[in-house]
């Protein structure tokens, strides 16, 4: 029987996120884009953009995590992501991502720098995107 997946591996300064989880294809969004891996994908290394992981398990289900800046390795039969940030659906408190995004939203209306647009709006779609994995529980 050939086997037609690859594991995956979710690690934070704070914690594995997952350790080992079969999957038969995967969406990352990295630097430069979202990159779709299935078995058999060249080896890379990657700088990790923010935004979900979308990870196909072999029983057909499919499991999201947020991401937010690090690296993503796939090397042979595994997918490494060292992430700066990363949830799952059930870790995320919805109202405190609620209340993230609203004051995030809120200080960009009235930025003190150039830095500061760019710092709330990577806040803003950090926020966007915990929302949305925690809606897909």
């Amino acid at each position: 029987i050939i086997m037609n997946n690859f594991k995956l591996n979710i690690y934070t300064p704070t914690g594995v996120i997952v350790n080992g989880t079969t999957c038969v294809s995967m969406t990352v969004p990295t630097s430069r884009g979202m990159i779709n891996i299935l078995k058999g994908h060249t080896h890379i290394i990657t700088e990790l953009g923010t935004g979900i992981v979308r990870a196909k398990l072999e029983n057909g289900q499919e499991r999201n995590f947020t991401v937010a800046g690090g690296l993503c390795k796939v090397l042979g039969e595994s997918i490494t992501l060292l992430a700066k940030t990363a949830e799952s659906p059930e870790a995320i408190d919805k109202e405190r991502a609620q209340s993230a995004l609203s004051k995030a939203e809120s200080r960009l209306k009235n930025p003190s720098t150039s830095v500061d647009v760019i710092k709330f709006q990577r806040k803003v779609e950090r926020a966007k995107n915990r929302i949305k994995v925690a809606n897909l529980k």
